[in-house]
């Protein structure tokens, strides 16, 4: 996904909408419309998860944002972006669930994460 000009940002899963059909015959890189949620787990730079590339999904207007933190065992949706960031978070123990909005509307369960 591009970023206004911020570059590209690979995140590690990408969740569309399947009647918008943006994924077939898509290039590599493809914009944010469209885009319901991105997700990140966090890797050997933690902080470029939790943060720069927190802010470049919410400059990208992604709606969405769940962020599976493995060294602090805890699963955080970011929601409503707002220009550099997220004005929405929830966060949750792994182990316990957690509530996706529309148009997931369900509850992640995350005891496998454990």
């Amino acid at each position: 996904m591009q970023h206004d000009g911020y570059g590209y940002v690979i995140p590690d899963a990408t969740l569309i909408p399947a009647e918008l059909d943006l994924l077939l015959d898509a290039e590599p890189w493809m914009p944010s419309e469209g885009v319901a949620m991105v997700m990140e787990v966090t890797s050997s730079k933690p902080d470029r998860d939790r943060v720069a590339k927190r802010h470049c999904h919410a400059r990208a207007g992604i709606p969405l944002y769940l962020l599976v933190d493995r060294s602090k065992s805890t699963i955080t949706l970011f929601s409503e972006p707002a220009g550099e960031d997220y004005v929405g978070n929830t966060t949750t123990p792994f182990g316990k669930p957690l509530p996706l909005p529309a148009p997931f509307s369900f509850d992640l369960e995350t005891a496998d994460f454990l």
